[in-house]
């Protein structure tokens, strides 16, 4: 008559198969780490980021500023105007009109502006929608000062990483890394070797495959700086997965093997 194998033999099988899967299922480091092709020596040289303005799109919300030595000549220009800046101290002979926030640019690629009405910026930088309002305020402002600046930065990240979110960077120029860095960096269950960049910026999108392990992205100043808007989307290690799937059926097996194991021993 065969013997059967007992509960704690079935158990210790199920533990050396675990182990053996897992051992199995590593990633290799080259897989796990950033730009593995990077020469082994102390300096690498990069070349030099080409500095380019960010352009005006379409949702885009910009902070204008309409300031003059006559306070109250550029006040009618601000979009917000507090009532202390509407009325300057006694004896002032100068002043500078209130800041204006948020003035969005709708879907048909402008803001609005008072007095002056609607203005067309879809596409222009920074500078030369400074350089657009100087002339249009000129005929009712003596020598006027206008600032203009983007309110924010957002990229998203989404997937394996440890903070999904959409994130608002304090700088106009940044790089996939403080991206990354926002979403708490990738785990090292993420695909690092194949991250996905969704650029929808000045009328073009596009769909581009990263590879975090290759040196060359730090050579491809449009993939390393990020622009507004733009989501990274990395995927999943399909061993992580089935490591994970695995860890839970072999707890599911583990435990009804105990079980059957406690109810031989307690028959004997």
């Amino acid at each position: 008559m065969k013997r059967q194998p007992s509960g704690r033999t079935l158990l210790l099988v199920i533990v050396l198969a675990y182990c053996a899967i897992s051992t199995v299922s590593c990633t290799p480091s080259r897989k796990l780490n950033y730009f593995n092709n990077l020469p082994d020596s102390v300096l690498v040289t990069l070349p030099p980021v080409i500095e380019e303005h960010r352009v005006v799109d379409k949702g885009d919300v910009l902070d204008i500023t309409f300031s003059a030595k006559d306070a109250d000549a550029a006040t009618p220009f601000n979009k917000i105007a507090s009532t202390a800046a509407m009325t300057p101290s006694p004896g002032a002979k100068s002043s500078v009109a209130p800041a204006a926030q948020g003035y969005p640019v709708d879907l048909d690629g402008k803001i609005e502006i008072p007095i002056i009405g609607k203005i067309p910026v879809y596409g222009k930088t920074a500078p030369q929608v400074k350089d657009t309002l100087t002339r249009l305020v000129t005929p009712y402002i003596k020598d006027p000062i206008v600032e203009v600046k983007f309110t924010g930065f957002n990229v998203t990240v989404l997937g394996e990483v440890r903070a999904p979110g959409t994130f608002s960077l304090p700088s106009q120029r940044t790089t996939i890394f403080e991206a990354l860095a926002a979403a708490g960096d990738l785990p090292h269950t993420a695909k690092k070797y194949n991250v996905h960049l969704y650029r929808n910026y000045a009328g073009d999108r596009s769909v581009r495959k990263i590879n975090l392990n290759d040196k060359s992205l730090l050579y491809n100043q449009q993939v390393f700086q990020m622009k507004p808007n733009d989501v990274l989307y990395v995927q999943t290690r399909k061993g992580a997965i089935f490591k994970e799937d695995f860890g839970l059926f072999a707890s599911i097996v583990t435990l009804v093997v105990s079980i059957v194991t406690l109810g031989i021993t307690i028959s004997k």
